[in-house]
């Protein structure tokens, strides 16, 4: 019989590589001067200011999620429930094919809280972008990772540029491709950094992608319900009595 606890190591590690993918979103940016700043376009501007309308209709959104991630020719699978809430609060519970938990993630503007149950170990942080470098390999505002795991693209918040529509910024290059009929994202594109990576939103979903092959990670929700006002206590996490508390605030 496999031990549960090398089991839920295993799959630890598979959900540390799953957010390690959604944190491409942010580039590190490798540029020893800054660009001069532009003027952004007419149409640019509408474009934008669509987007950033667009993610404002959001509440929040609940699911059962699968993701399925691709690396080094292995491929890891684990199932959870996500919840998100706009602006930037998450919750997402990695679960054992039994129900329990085997890692808890919470977030929001302030705090990341990341509780490994098995190990009786809980990490807290400060919710910056330095903070999700630490857990997760790569700089990423809270807001900006609810946003994609909700399927919206968000524009840079202060461009030096753009063009229709991409964006220089001082991270690199962002495009972003949108649906001529609706006007939703269906695609989004970072390169200039040290990680380039591409998300693709898809029905009931994400695809991301490293530009270079070496990771692929989908990320699919079952039965998501959106915009159901849930109670927002759901993403409260309170790590119980007897865990090992790590605080780096």
């Amino acid at each position: 019989m496999t031990d549960p606890r090398l089991s839920s190591r295993s799959r630890l590690a598979s959900l540390r590589r799953a957010f390690l993918a959604l944190s491409l979103i942010a580039l590190a940016g490798g540029c020893t001067s800054l660009p001069p700043r532009q003027p952004l376009p007419p149409e640019v501007l509408t474009a934008r200011a669509e987007l950033e309308a667009r993610w404002q209709e959001f509440r929040d959104l609940r699911s059962l999620t699968d993701i399925t991630i691709r690396r080094s020719g292995r491929t890891d699978r684990l199932s959870g429930v996500l919840l998100l809430r706009a602006p930037a609060s998450l919750r997402f519970e990695a679960l054992t094919p039994f129900g329990p938990p085997i890692l808890v993630v919470a977030s929001d503007a302030e705090t990341v809280t990341l509780w490994e149950v098995a190990q009786e170990r809980a990490y807290l942080a400060r919710a910056t972008p330095e903070a999700t470098r630490r857990w997760l390999g790569l700089a990423l505002g809270s807001e900006d990772l609810v946003a994609l795991l909700a399927g919206y693209a968000l524009p840079p918040r202060d461009p030096f540029s753009g063009t229709m529509v991409a964006f220089e910024t001082a991270d690199g290059r962002q495009r972003i491709w949108l649906d001529a009929t609706t006007g939703d994202a269906r695609q989004v594109e970072w390169t200039g950094g040290s990680q380039p990576a591409r998300a693709v939103f898809v029905a009931n979903g994400v695809h991301l992608s490293t530009l270079d092959g070496k990771l692929d990670v989908t990320v699919a929700y079952r039965d998501p319900q959106r915009n159901s006002g849930f109670d927002p206590s759901l993403l409260t996490l309170t790590v119980p009595q007897g865990v090992k508390i790590v605080d780096f605030r």
